[in-house]
């Protein structure tokens, strides 16, 4: 039986989500798309992880025996689009916090899920950044699945006593890294070997010392996400920050892939109904000749196609969250899809909603302009849609 409607309980998981976005994330959002990325703006963050944290958003899909709620794939895209109806870019932020614990789950030993996720779970503070793109590899190349040892990651962590020395150099778009408590670093273990059988992950707190966090990423859109170049000039970590064998770093990664990519494509099915919402009220308040813009054909049209687009992209991504929690091979194609389609709905619709507020649609005081630019930056954020695509192909 198909079933469309969010149970009860999920409907209060939104009501939650939404009540603590306009609460915490609208006024955050605001300063930090304004460019404020200083102490101040940092302190504002942690305080607004630590009250999310406190509603347990953080634990949202960490395993009950670990302090999480048990919750699934579906409750989180639930949340994440009422995040991301306000800010995409904190949405962004706490949808990699709330993902990541899918991949250490996938990977640990009983002892490191106990310490790790206990540790993630209980924190009010733990922040978490995923160290994978470097500057000197396009993203498509860290998957590659030939077996070339130039190809993929660069970064090596080396065997040192009993532990790993980990050099290497992430690029300017590691998010969170800004205001990460802890790194999962993708590094390689074994220079013979091609990417996914050479490539590790390990757990590196931020104050290990070797560990330097560059200055905020200056970006179009997105701006409350803390992208950060990370370098590693010897970081020395144990044995035991290593999660899973050695050369089970990229599998790791897909198994935590998909919660955290339909996550973020829920943040812009976020992005898609905000600009609806804009549009239609400026259209219902704005009168031309004598009557509200909605009335008049051309607006309402696009206001159509918005409404058309929005139900698109959230059913599609309901459908790949599904798949996903019933583990269901078709979400090998699903998942890629709906971000794709999610991202390209946000675009069109906040395209559709500057336009529809015609000159004032690039005015800093309207919210239509940022949501525009934000949509735009989710093109390129966790693979290109081209690249999606491919991947959307290579399933059939």
């Amino acid at each position: 039986m198909i079933e469309l409607t969010p149970s009860e309980d999920q409907r209060d998981l939104q009501r939650l989500a939404a009540e603590f976005a306009g609460r915490e994330l609208s006024p955050l959002g605001r300063r930090m798309d304004a460019g404020e990325h200083g102490d101040e703006a940092r302190a504002a963050y942690r305080a607004m992880y630590a009250k999310a944290a406190g509603i347990g958003l953080h634990a949202l899909l960490i395993a009950p025996e670990h302090g999480g709620s048990g919750g699934t794939c579906i409750d989180n895209v639930l949340v994440q689009e009422e995040l991301g109806a306000v800010d995409v870019g904190l949405a962004g932020s706490l949808n990699l916090c709330t993902g990541m614990p899918v991949m250490i789950a996938a990977g640990a030993d009983e002892g490191q899920r106990t310490r790790w996720l206990g540790e993630l779970a209980e924190s009010r503070d733990h922040v978490l950044a995923g160290a994978l793109n470097e500057p000197d590899v396009a993203g498509s190349e860290l998957f590659c699945p030939l077996p070339e040892p130039s190809l993929g990651v660069r970064t090596t962590a080396r065997r040192d006593g009993d532990g790993y020395l980990i050099s290497g150099s992430k690029a300017a778009f590691v998010s969170n890294a800004a205001v990460a408590k802890a790194f999962m670093v993708f590094a390689r273990t074994d220079l013979e070997a091609g990417p996914l059988e050479g490539t590790s992950v390990f757990y590196v707190p931020a104050d290990t010392p070797g560990v330097e966090v560059g200055a905020p990423t200056e970006l179009l859109g997105m701006r409350g996400s803390w992208h950060a170049e990370v370098i590693f000039d010897g970081a020395r970590v144990p044995a035991g920050a290593r999660l899973g064998p050695e050369g089970r770093g990229l599998e790791l990664m897909g198994a935590g892939a998909a919660p955290m990519a339909l996550g973020l494509a829920a943040g812009f099915v976020g992005v898609a109904r905000a600009a609806r919402d804009a549009a239609v009220a400026y259209a219902s308040q704005r009168t031309s000749w004598g009557r509200p813009l909605r009335e008049h054909q051309a607006v309402g049209l696009h206001l159509a196609d918005m409404e058309i687009d929005l139900h698109a992209a959230r059913l599609l991504v309901w459908e790949a969250a599904l798949a996903v929690d019933r583990r269901d091979p078709a979400a090998a194609r699903l998942v890629p899809a709906a971000k794709a389609f999610a991202v390209d709905a946000a675009i069109r619709n906040a395209e559709r909603a500057v336009k529809v507020h015609g000159g004032y649609g690039v005015a800093r005081e309207y919210p239509v302009e940022k949501l525009l630019r934000d949509a735009y930056t989710g093109w390129s954020c966790d693979f290109t849609g081209d690249m999606l695509r491919l991947q959307v192909s290579q399933a059939l």
